[in-house]
């Protein structure tokens, strides 16, 4: 299979080769227990949906721009930039428009951390130089930047900015873990996952392995921050 190939939508995605990865963590309750999950290969978006490609969904198919936009356009300037602040029937949707679908938890999270179960995409260090969250954001005046800044912040397969910028929708609702001792009352069908944090929280949030319920619905904090997303084709989806 090749290594990259260029999606329906025309974004380019990176080849998650087939095989296990270490899944969760013991930092955070609703992360444990770590466990191992052996995934199919599978192609992700090498960077997040932008605003410019978001805006050609819409003009495509008439749906709703996000809230924060104004006259059906999106913020000047920030075409390059994470759409976010959308809920998750509107990734979903977009998803299918570009002929592929959400990425599940474990997909992302192996695209985010590779095998080894790195704490953040580049490694077990953190580096401010490497993504943008709370503790950088201030200091410079930032939100979301474009989605090509921080290419040395990418994950061991080359993916970018799984970690701070926008959090990201996944497919799946927020359940426990396999043998996981951690209650929740948000465990069910009422939440679904968002992964990676965003500029607007701080380091410790910004995890591979963290993880957060949000109602699909939701849009995040309006006109601030909210999450986007990324899609995934499967192997056998992309034709090879």
């Amino acid at each position: 299979m090749q290594s990259s190939i260029i999606g329906p939508d025309g974004k380019d995605m990176v080849l998650i080769p087939a095989g296990p990865f270490l899944m969760g963590s013991d930092e955070y309750g609703p992360e444990t227990p770590p466990h191992t999950v052996n995934l199919d290969a599978y192609y992700i978006d090498r960077h997040p949906v932008t605003n410019a490609e978001y805006k050609r969904f819409l003009d495509a198919t008439r749906h709703k721009p996000p809230q924060h936009w104004q006259d059906h356009q999106y913020p000047e300037g920030k075409a390059d930039h994470p759409v976010h602040l959308i809920n998750w029937y509107a990734a979903g949707a977009y998803a299918a428009w570009a002929g592929k679908r959400l990425p599940t938890e474990a997909e992302w999270e192996k695209a985010a951390r590779g095998t080894d179960g790195r704490r953040w995409p580049w490694g077990n260090v953190f580096d401010e130089h490497k993504t943008v969250v709370w503790e950088n954001a201030m200091i410079q005046d930032l939100t979301t930047v474009p989605v090509t800044r921080y290419p040395d912040g990418a994950s061991p397969y080359g993916v970018c900015q799984m970690a701070g910028q926008v959090e990201e929708w996944v497919d799946d609702w927020y359940q426990a873990y396999p043998g996981s001792p951690y209650q929740s009352r948000c465990y069910g069908h009422e939440y679904k996952v968002v992964k990676g944090g965003s500029w607007f929280y701080t380091q410790q949030y910004a995890r591979c392995a963290y993880r957060r319920p949000v109602r699909p619905e939701a849009i995040g904090f309006a006109y601030c921050d909210g999450p986007g997303f990324r899609c995934v084709m499967s192997g056998q989806q992309s034709g090879e």
